[in-house]
């Protein structure tokens, strides 16, 4: 399933079968639409077994129409402009996210983004990379709402 490279950030994570929950909550968001463009995005995608240990009222209250502006904070705290592959990220110990806030890079004992582990690296799209991780990352402004 090598053609994966040739197709857009949103595409190769809804091809490859382990972003369904993720990629729903991108629906119709304006990070769908950067993602499918032709700028470069890394993006830190939460796996389907990230969101198990979510309590239904949190997941809930993330697509309720109301707590917009809170969904589209959480989804673009997992997308950084630019492509990075694993291998650069282990020099690294912050990246900017589209959102405008900063993501920790902890390389001590494995390769952590901001406490999440990357379950799968370097899974490549035509405009980025994609790095399956363990959890939802909720930035500090939404996980105060």
């Amino acid at each position: 399933m090598r053609e994966l490279g040739t197709l857009n950030i949103i595409d190769t994570a809804i091809r490859s079968g382990i972003f369904q929950t993720f990629t729903r909550l991108l629906e119709g968001s304006s990070l769908e639409r950067e993602l499918r463009g032709e700028a470069s995005f890394t993006l830190f995608a939460p796996a389907d077994s990230a969101f198990a240990y979510l309590s239904n009222e949190m997941l809930n209250q993330l697509v309720q129409t109301d707590s917009q502006g809170i969904l589209t904070n959480v989804l673009s705290y997992h997308a950084v402009p630019g492509k990075i592959t694993s291998y650069q990220l282990r020099a690294l110990v912050n990246l900017k996210t589209a959102s405008g806030q900063n993501l920790i890079v902890n390389n001590y004992d494995e390769l952590r983004i901001d406490g999440g582990r990357l379950l799968q690296t370097d899974i490549e799209a035509r405009n980025g990379v994609i790095h399956a991780i363990d959890r939802l990352l909720l930035p500090t402004k939404a996980a105060t709402a």
